[in-house]
């Protein structure tokens, strides 16, 4: 290995670092979403759901889930996902709204975590820049 290129050098890094970049800022929208829709009534929240990238190295965005709703015999919402469905299924009035399934407590944690995870493969990026800029600034 050359240290430029191929497993373990500055590109892999910079390869590494912005595509755990990009799936950790998809993980910050899906967290937005949730706390945009908190006021919502019957909104099922998502989840980013992550896996190591390709070689075993790095990290992507896996999927996004709707989380089930309340839990137990009325878990869940109807065949095309919607509260109304699920108000449907569970037999409850018209005039029943189902508060938002969002937890505050649970979204802000998950933003900041995913916010410094973002930010250390920022620092990533650049430090593997430097050094690029660096070996070149050499050769010249």
């Amino acid at each position: 290995m050359d240290g430029v290129s191929g497993s373990g050098g500055i590109t892999s890094a910079l390869f590494m670092g912005a595509g755990a970049m990009q799936a950790h800022s998809w993980g910050m929208a899906v967290h937005a979403h949730n706390v945009a829709n908190v006021s919502t009534d019957g909104f099922a929240p998502q989840r980013a759901l992550f896996a190591t990238g390709p070689g075993g190295q790095g990290v992507t965005l896996d999927s996004v889930v709707r989380e089930p709703r309340l839990g137990g015999a009325l878990a869940g919402y109807g065949a095309d996902g919607t509260a109304a469905d699920f108000r449907e299924a569970a037999n409850l009035p018209p005039g029943v709204t189902l508060p938002s399934g969002t937890e505050l407590a649970r979204e802000m944690p998950g933003m900041i975590v995913t916010q410094r995870t973002y930010e250390a493969n920022a620092q990533t990026v650049r430090t593997a820049d430097e050094m690029l800029g660096t070996l070149l600034n050499l050769k010249a």
